[in-house]
Parts: structure tokens; sequence; C-alpha cells
């Protein structure tokens, strides 16, 4: 699916992306948590967040060596909180194999997760630039924090809009943020432009969640939603089914397992435009990173020095991304 982005960025990045090493210190790390972390959590996947970190780079002129670190420190948090996740959350696969609390225990799985936390600590920390320390603790804090009120709105079943976006907001657009702000601390920009950089990436991350959530409905696997489901955890999509469906929802309010009733009901009236809602926002979210991009522009072009020409071709890739998100959404 990312096969369309490849003509954008180019294959010089994409090799970069792929061959980006993802394996914890080895003159430290104990070998079985290497092997456990190489065949569950960092086994494959999109790397979009490495593309993102390396393509936000190039926009804002910085070296692509020097983001090594920065875009593979934001994979392995991600990874980390995956592992936890899958504890969290009683999984038994990702990506078609055993997840990580099934290939090994709970234990072994929470405890790679915060071995993966720590090492990225340590070689941020390495680098000498403590922005970046400091960056990725609040990142860290966020995942927590997201997972926290997620458990709380499940178990109080206390769902409105503003709690289900700072869900999205902490669990998902915290890490695409990093991927935007790391460069533009490595570039030295002003408050400003970094605030910006962070704008774009929360509205990017809550774009991707809100697509993320349609798909659930539209894809051909309902694996991810259905283990939601049994947790008894209501993505933006359902709780827009929930509210174009006043009765149910009461029945949900009054102690009804989510899981049995959309199993029981979802032939209801409401799932086609619940679906509508949630791509309406997910493409204002989107359409909002455009704008940011050309605020960003004008600021870089006093800032780096840079031409407008010269600025145009380096953010055509980052447009790729938000174009990708956007047609995934259609």
């Amino acid at each position: 699916m990312l096969n369309p982005l490849v003509t954008d960025i180019g294959p010089a990045m994409w090799k970069r992306v792929k061959s980006l090493e993802m394996s914890a210190d080895s003159k430290r790390c104990h070998e079985a948590i290497n092997e456990l972390l190489g065949r569950t959590v960092l086994n494959g996947g999109k790397r979009l967040r490495p593309l993102l970190t390396y393509v936000m780079g190039e926009f804002l002129q910085v070296d692509a060596d020097k983001l090594e670190i920065p875009a593979k420190s934001i994979e392995m948090v991600h990874a980390a909180s995956l592992s936890h996740d899958d504890v969290i959350d009683q999984a038994t696969q990702r990506r078609g194999n055993p997840s990580i609390n099934v290939a090994a225990t709970n234990k072994k799985a929470v405890l790679a997760g915060d071995y993966l936390l720590a090492s990225v600590i340590v070689e941020l920390t390495n680098t000498g630039n403590l922005e970046l320390v400091k960056e990725m603790s609040h990142v860290i804090q966020d995942l927590a924090q997201g997972e926290w009120l997620q458990a709380d709105a499940s178990a109080d079943r206390l769902y409105n809009h503003d709690i289900l976006e700072k869900i999205a907001l902490y669990k998902t657009a915290s890490v695409m943020s990093w991927c935007c702000v790391a460069p533009g601390i490595m570039a030295g920009l002003n408050t400003k432009t970094l605030e910006l950089l962070k704008e774009f990436g929360h509205n990017l991350g809550i774009g991707f969640q809100l697509v993320d959530d349609v798909l659930d409905f539209s894809g051909t696997s309902q694996k991810d939603q259905q283990l939601d489901l049994k947790n008894g955890i209501v993505n933006s999509v359902i709780y827009e089914w929930l509210l174009l469906n006043p009765a149910i929802h009461e029945q949900f309010n009054n102690g009804i397992d989510i899981y049995d009733l959309w199993n029981d009901k979802k032939e209801s009236t409401g799932l086609d435009k619940a679906v509508e809602i949630v791509s309406m926002k997910a493409a204002a979210k989107l359409k909002r990173c455009h704008s940011i991009l050309d605020e960003l522009s004008a600021q870089l072009m006093i800032q780096l020095n840079i031409s407008e020409k010269d600025l145009q071709k380096k953010r055509k890739p980052v447009e790729a991304i938000i174009k990708f998100l956007e047609k995934r959404n259609v």
C-alpha cells in the first residue's frame, strides 16, 4: 500500500529507511531480548515513523546521516508500546505472527518493552542533545497517559469526543509529533517554528488514527477492531455509531458489553453515517497539515535562507505522506 509513495520520496530514502538497524545495543543487550524483539514487535512493519523523520529532516535541511538515531529511536519507542499493548490487550497475533506475549510471556514482553525504552534514552543521551532527550521523555509520558486514559474511559464508559481526541493525541499523535520536531531541534529552529512542527505532527497523527478507525470497518480484516471491542474499547467510529443509535447507547451505558452489542446490533442503521463522520474529521485534520506546511515554508525561507523553488522541491515528499493518508481514507 506504500508503493505510491516511492515515486515522490525516492529510492535512496526508502533504502535508508529499510536498512535502518533496529536492534538494541548489542554490547549490553541480552541476546535473548534482541532475538525476541527481532521476531515480534521489531519484525516488519511499514516504518512510517522513521520515514516521516527522514522526510521532515530533508525538508528542514538536516543531514540524513545525523537522523539515524532519532529515526531509530521513535520506531523503538513505538515497538516498546506495542510490547506493552499486547500484554494489556491480551493479544495473540501481530502482523499475522504470534504477539510478543504469546511468543514469550507477559513478564518478558513487559521487560523487553522496558529495555527498548531505556535503550532509546541511552542512545539519545549519547548524542549530547538534551533537548532531544527531553522531547522523547514527553512522548513516553504521553504514551503512558494515553493508555491510562483509554483504560479509564473503557472501565467507566465515559466516552466523548474530547476524550477520544486526547487518547489519539497521546497514543498516536505524540509519536508523529516527534518525527517532525526532532529534526527541527537538530536544525536549530526557533520556538515558533518548532511549535508549528509539533502542530503538524499532532494533526497528522490524529488524522492517521481516525483513518485507521475507519479502515477497521472498510477493510477485509477486522482483527484489531474485534480485539478492541472484546476489551471494551470504543473507537471513534463505534462512538459515532452509538450516538446515532440512542437506544443501543443507553444499553451500553447501562452495562451491556460493547462487544456483545456490536455483534448483535451491527446491522442497525448508522454505521455508514458513522464512518462518513469520522472520515470527514480525518480529512479536516489532514487538510490542516497542508495549511501548516504553507506556514512552515514561509518561516523556513527566512530562517534557513532557502529559495521558494528549492523549498517546494523538498516539501514534496512531506506532501506525499499526507496524500497517502488521504487516499487511505477514500
